[in-house]
């Protein structure tokens, strides 16, 4: 079980990496706000929001960092970082408010096939690529979804970019 936890793992971490450039792309958009006079606006979905406390206070925080109250609340310069496990409903209807209303974005959930029209119109967007869990069990179940583990890679790789890109000393 072990060797195939890290197998599936590896096999992960090698899709993020496929998506260099979008991972690039996402880290200049968010440096924006950090290097300038924005913020880095948190909003998080489904088991992302139990985590919110290292996204605005941990050692590795985006700059200064908020979680999202209002379209009303952004500031032009003002960045969204938008988290969660799956893009469903409800993450469907806040994307689109924030489309609508001009707000840049970057998006991080895994892909829904049923939503690729709307996922793939959106600029800023980064595949988890953990969408289901993944070690077999005896009984022919399957369980642990790494997910949080996908986006905190993907988090510290965007941390690690905008440093370079707003850090004079490189």
């Amino acid at each position: 079980m072990d060797k195939i936890l890290q197998t599936q793992l590896n096999n992960i971490y090698n899709q993020l990496n496929a998506q260099e450039e979008e991972v690039e792309i996402a880290a200049r958009l968010l440096s924006q706000a950090v290097h300038g006079e924005g913020r880095v606006v948190m909003k998080t979905f489904h088991d992302f929001t139990k985590i919110e406390p290292l996204l605005i206070e941990g050692e590795l925080k985006l700059g200064s960092p908020s979680l999202f109250s209002s379209v009303e609340s952004l500031d032009t310069p003002d960045r969204v970082l938008v988290i969660a496990k799956s893009f469903d409903e409800e993450v469907k209807a806040f994307t689109e408010t924030l489309s609508a209303g001009a707000v840049e974005f970057v998006l991080i959930c895994n892909y829904n096939r049923h939503e690729a029209e709307t996922i793939d119109g959106y600029h800023h967007y980064i595949d988890l690529s953990s969408p289901r869990e993944l070690i077999p069990t005896p009984d022919f179940d399957k369980i642990v979804n790494p997910y949080i583990n996908a986006f905190t890679y993907l988090y510290y790789h965007l941390y690690v970019l905008i440093d370079e890109m707003t850090n004079d000393e490189y």
